[in-house]
């Protein structure tokens, strides 16, 4: 029995249903059928692709970086190494190789991380790397001791300005003022030391949670500085800073010819 489509497809009059003919007009009358299904379906396919396509942008988002994960190139990044989570020891008097009364012992320890500014080299690339473009006010290495810009890592600065504190809260027991630094210049050096530092603290805004206790004859709650903290091994960036640093004679630091000065620190 012959299906019945549209009249706009109606089969021929008289013509035999096993004629030959009637393949064609049956090719033909199925023709619009499969076009109603495929547009019948069309709207759930790209919707489909439309979520299929949502899904996987919206994966690559949650995957990208956050801005605060970006870090800035350092050549000493190949030397960060996260040592998972360490809790600080913050108790009030805990011994520690940092603190106590001025002692060589003590001096030594703070003298193997800040002391010297232990100068390392970059290269042009990497200099371009940590988005600085080159200037003639940069010291540079001289070719015979293969070049390059001095630079140094930030964390032995700020090492260097917390054992100037250190020092100075001792009063009298060391002798702090540099041979070259006059009384007026040490002033400013030790407000430099202070508001690097406070930039840094507040750069970082370290959001550990610090809990109180209450502690027998102490009428207030007291902090607990016991807490957990993600560290870097500091080790392995000391050790790289070492392996990197450049020896160079002070007589041979000087100004190279097209070198020119800057009309104050910057």
């Amino acid at each position: 029995m012959r299906k019945e489509y549209s009249a706009s497809y109606s089969p021929v009059d008289g013509v035999d249903d096993r004629d030959d003919t009637n393949l064609l007009d049956s090719y033909t009358e199925t023709r619009p059928l499969a076009n109603f299904r495929l547009l019948r379906w069309s709207p759930w396919v790209s919707h489909g692709v439309l979520v299929s396509i949502t899904m996987m942008f919206f994966v690559l988002w949650a995957r990208s970086p956050s801005i605060d994960d970006v870090v800035l190139y350092s050549p000493a990044n190949e030397a960060i190494e996260s040592i998972g989570i360490i809790r600080f020891n913050g108790t009030l008097g805990t011994p520690s190789i940092y603190r106590g009364s001025p002692s060589p012992e003590i001096d030594a320890a703070w003298d193997r991380i800040s002391f010297d500014a232990r100068p390392i080299r970059m290269t042009l690339e990497q200099l371009l790397r940590t988005g600085e473009k080159p200037s003639p006010v940069m010291a540079r290495y001289p070719e015979e001791y293969g070049g390059g810009y001095m630079a140094t890592v930030e964390v032995i600065h700020q090492l260097h300005c917390i054992d100037m504190l250190r020092r100075v809260s001792w009063g009298d027991e060391y002798s702090v003022h540099d041979a070259h630094e006059s009384p007026q210049d040490f002033r400013i050096h030790l407000d430099h030391c202070i508001e690097m530092l406070r930039q840094i603290i507040m750069c970082r805004g370290d959001v550990t949670m610090l809990t109180y206790d209450w502690v027998e004859g102490v009428k207030d709650p007291f902090p607990n500085f016991n807490i957990p903290h993600r560290c870097r091994n500091f080790e392995k960036v000391l050790n790289w800073v070492e392996e990197h640093r450049v020896f160079v004679p002070k007589s041979k630091v000087v100004r190279l010819e097209d070198n020119v000065d800057l009309p104050s620190p910057p």
